[in-house]
């Protein structure tokens, strides 16, 4: 059910006694306010015509900071966290960017995330209450206001400041509570009660709402405190049995604040921005960009319909033209685009999330086109690997893990470069295509045809050229811009590029539910016994599904789930084939439905030994998995697996081939697992527990349902939540062996490992032996001779090959020579020992004679037929006629035509 905001604001406000109305603001002197500009009620201690919104106010604090003593970036948390501690609040270790745990979030967008749904519907119990936490969050929605407004990133840390009010607790820690520590922590920054508004607002999501109240000073917005009060029902709205504060306040703000910078990018970003602009030779002309940054709080394009607009308002403001204020601050705000985006990558690498062309990848390759793009735009040559280095080193303190993930983020970032590299040249022909094509369109309409959008190139063609390309519109209006081409430049490009890609390109997937079966409301959830070793069950029948599934009350088959295969065996004597499960209930299709009844009672077999083969399989990709991170790298994920009884696979995220040699030491540390023979155990854990004492490498396979996880550990070497069957194994040795039979790259950013274990892998073995003893008894060399061997027949046969290729040329020449020059006015046609690829050599030369005419068949029933441009005759023509009499199609043009023909003779032309 949608909510609707703007009414909830109107009765909200008339309301505003019960939500409002604080004893504490009351008491510290704060009184309740109308902006004269946007209506909307604050509270302040200073009688106001505004409200403290940028919109209303502007930037009041740049150059004119009302702290007295400007704190960096990460002094600035410190002392805030060094508040939340003293006064009650338990430090919560910050989640990952990559929000694995959840399975309708890409990336972590808000603090509230980490504990959402379990702790926030009073299923599981908080680590800490209240808490407070530093959480780096990834957004994408103000890409085009990145680096341009001085407060939007993509990502940014949101300080948490969470209680839950459960039946449990009472109502401990609610409003009042709230904003006393927020006025609290806010002082302890210097930051004056004089100097604060709290604006009054509304909060949904997720079905859930409730009032809120933002906080600014000098029209900065530093934080937002939402009070999750209430849930829609069909019935009305519901007071929520668990309430929670939900305050986010950007550190980012908080440090921006105290300092009275142009922009805040220069107190994030520290040290890295000081030595990015000396290496790029970048200048910040200060009193300009002071005027600019004061008026600049209005881009925003979420709020403004048209950025280009805007941005030419605010050049009038500033008594400049639009041209001469970007082509002023536009090379300094690509330095700020390009701190911010590359530190996203290194937090989205370390945690797990590599570049591609889908899901939450496509966002982090947007960003690293951008980048690229500004090098090349502005004629930058930045040293990424030391920006890296440099952003993990400023971080430490709150984000210790990012230095384990520098290596491979430059490694990944070096990859993506040279993709971009390798598209650029193709891409500028494109682009000049496309503006000699504007540029004649141009020359050829009327004023009001170019005005309605002739003569120049669209933004759709713009839209295009970035999806399929990654050619960013800035590059496209350089180009156009040599020949005097103009360009629709749409304002909010990248978010529009968003909206285009939809759920992949979104930071939220949105639920994905697979319906199978519409008719099991009524069934009971099966009871599983598949964890257990035994062979036999008995059971009841509950009812037949769809005509050919056996739902039972309880069951030992395993079904299909976590890429493992299902059981087989039989119910009855009757063959099981495949088994699901849906909404808890587990659905058997058998070969001979008619045999069961619901209420009967049934025994079941399952299969061991193919299901032992199969946890071979299994337990053995747990292993791999772990392989492939301790010889790729901590940003190996699994992307998707499948084990059954004869082969499985395991596709891992990598962001380049895996090499050969890195094949045999990710097969060899397999095989070193399995030979340590280690114990492979299950427990069944409180998520919050098992996140604690595992971390998240848990969701290994995705994200996983329910306030209990079953983990399945492996050794030291792998812990991950996991349904499969494991218990049939319990030591690593039980596996076998282990051996990689392929490797393929199966999409952008996914390879896939196909391996076999056991007896099926010793099985491969020995064939792939006998096939190498096969081939050298053909030749009758010894093994350590068939290579060379085998390169001497390529190479001869190279040789030979290149000869035949140099004789059909001569034959097609000759050939062609006696058609032409026997030529007498009437088209030829012959029956000629030719493949296809010289049938249409000699076709081409015949009708480059510009006199000839003829027709050729080969003896596979392909026919070309060819007409020089002075021999009267159309080659269309002449192979409609021979089809008509030798059966099947084919088509072409006046000069040459060709087909496939049914039957293969001379016919008369």
């Amino acid at each position: 059910m949608e909510i609707d905001k703007n009414a909830l604001r109107k009765q909200f406000a008339a309301e505003w006694e019960k939500h409002y109305k604080l004893s504490i603001l009351l008491e510290r002197g704060f009184s309740r306010q109308k902006c004269h500009k946007c209506g909307r009620m604050f509270w302040s201690r200073k009688e106001s015509e505004f409200c403290g919104d940028p919109s209303c106010i502007g930037y009041q604090f740049i150059g004119s900071t009302p702290v007295k003593k400007k704190l960096g970036y990460i002094d600035t948390w410190k002392k805030v966290e060094k508040y939340f501690k003293s006064s009650g609040h338990g430090y919560i270790k910050p989640y990952p960017t990559v929000a694995r745990w959840r399975d309708d979030l890409y990336f972590t967008i808000a603090s509230i995330n980490d504990f959402q749904p379990y702790v926030v519907n009073g299923e599981l119990e908080p680590p800490a209450n209240p808490l407070i936490v530093p959480q780096p969050c990834i957004r994408f929605s103000d890409l085009s206001n990145v680096g341009v407004s001085g407060r939007h990133y993509t990502n940014f840390v949101m300080i948490g400041q969470h209680a839950f009010n459960t039946k449990k607790t009472g109502q401990f820690y609610w409003k009042e509570e709230a904003i006393t520590h927020d006025l609290n922590y806010l002082s302890a920054l210097g930051i004056p009660e004089d100097e604060i508004i709290f604006q009054e607002d509304v909060w949904a999501g997720g079905g859930n709402f409730g009032p809120c109240i933002e906080y600014f000073v000098r029209g900065l917005e530093l934080g937002n405190c939402v009070f999750m009060q209430y849930e829609t029902t069909p019935h009305g709205p519901r007071e929520l049995s668990t309430k929670v504060i939900d305050m986010g306040a950007g550190l980012s703000r908080l440090s921006w604040i105290t300092s009275g910078e142009p922009t805040s990018y220069e107190v994030v970003f520290g040290p890295v921005i000081e030595e990015m602009k000396r290496e790029a030779g970048v200048k910040m002309d200060k009193d300009l960009f002071l005027r600019f940054a004061k008026i600049s709080g209005s881009l925003n394009e979420d709020e403004v319909p048209d950025l280009e607009k805007e941005k030419e308002r605010i050049a009038g403001v500033l008594g400049i033209t639009k041209k001469e204020l970007f082509e002023t601050l536009e090379p300094l705000q690509a330095i700020y685009a390009s701190a911010d985006h590359l530190c996203t990558l290194l937090f989205t690498v370390t945690d797990g999330m590599l570049p591609s062309n889908s899901g939450g990848g496509y966002n982090l390759r947007m960003i690293t086109r951008r980048v690229f793009g500004f090098s090349e735009r502005y004629g930058y040559d930045l040293d990424y690997g030391k920006i890296m280095k440099g952003h993990a080193d400023f971080l430490e303190y709150l984000f210790p893990h990012l230095q384990k993930g520098v290596d491979t983020t430059i490694a990944v970032l070096d990859e993506e470069e040279k993709r971009y590299k390798a598209t650029r040249e193709k891409a500028r022909t494109i682009v000049i295509n496309l503006v000699k094509k504007a540029k004649g369109a141009k020359e050829g309409v009327s004023n009001k045809d170019r005005d309605g959008g002739g003569g120049r190139i669209k933004a759709a063609d713009l839209f295009t050229l970035y999806r399929s390309q990654g050619i960013p519109p800035e590059a496209v209006q350089e180009v156009a811009a040599e020949s005097g081409i103009e360009i629709e430049m749409p304002g909010n490009f990248y978010q529009k590029v968003r909206a285009g890609e939809g759920e992949a390109a979104s930071p939220d997937k949105g639920p994905v539910v697979k319906v199978l079966f519409s008719d099991i409301s009524s069934l009971e959830k099966t009871e599983p016994l598949y964890y257990s070793r035994d062979a036999k069950f008995k059971a009841k029948v509950l009812g037949i599904v769809h005509g050919k599934y056996v739902a039972l009350d309880r069951t030992g088959f395993y079904p299909e789930g976590g890429g493992q295969a299902s059981d087989t065996g039989t119910l009855d004597g009757i063959k099981v084939i495949q088994v699901t499960r849906q909404s808890g209930v587990v659905l058997h299709e058998v070969e001979n439905v008619s045999h069961f009844k619901a209420g009967t009672a049934v025994e079941g077999v399952v299969d061991l030994d193919r299901r032992k083969t199969i946890v071979r399989h299994h337990t053995a990709a747990h292993m791999l998995n772990a392989a492939c991170r301790s010889v790729l790298g901590p940003h190996i994920w699994q992307g998707g697996s499948h084990k059954d009884e004869e082969k499985a696979h395991l596709d891992v995220t990598h962001y380049k081939k895996i090499t050969n040699e890195e094949l045999a030491k990710i097969e060899q540390k397999v095989n070193e697992y399995i030979m340590r023979d280690m114990p492979i155990t299950t427990e069944v854990l409180p998520r919050n527990q098992a996140e604690a004492k595992y971390g998240f490498t848990l969701y290994q396979g995705g994200a996983v349902p329910g306030k209990e996880i079953r983990v399945v550990s492996v050794g030291d070497v792998d812990s991950e939540a996991c349904g499969g069957t494991h218990t049939m194994l319990s030591r690593t040795g039980e596996v076998g062996c282990f051996k990689i039979v392929r490797r393929e790259s199966v999409q952008d950013g996914i390879e896939r490992i196909t391996y076999k274990c056991g007896s099926v892998a010793i099985a491969y073995m020995q064939e792939r032996e006998k096939l190498l003893k096969d081939a050298c008894d053909v030749v009758s060399v010894s093994e350590g001779e068939l290579v060379r061997t085998v390169e001497r027949f390529f190479n001869e046969w190279k040789s030979q090959r290149k000869q035949i290729e140099e004789l059909g040329s001569l034959l097609v020449k000759d050939e062609a020579k006696q058609i032409i020059e026997g030529y007498k006015g009437k088209p030829v046609m012959r029956v000629l020992d030719l493949d296809e690829a010289s049938l249409k050599k000699l076709a081409l030369a015949v009708a480059e004679s510009d006199r000839a005419a003829a027709c050729v068949i080969n003896k596979s029933g392909n026919i070309v037929c060819a007409a020089g441009k002075d021999s009267g005759v159309s080659a269309k023509s002449l192979l409609e006629k021979a089809l008509k009499e030798l059966g099947g199609s084919g088509g072409g043009s006046d000069r040459i035509a060709q087909g496939k023909a049914q039957k293969i003779t001379v016919v008369h032309l």
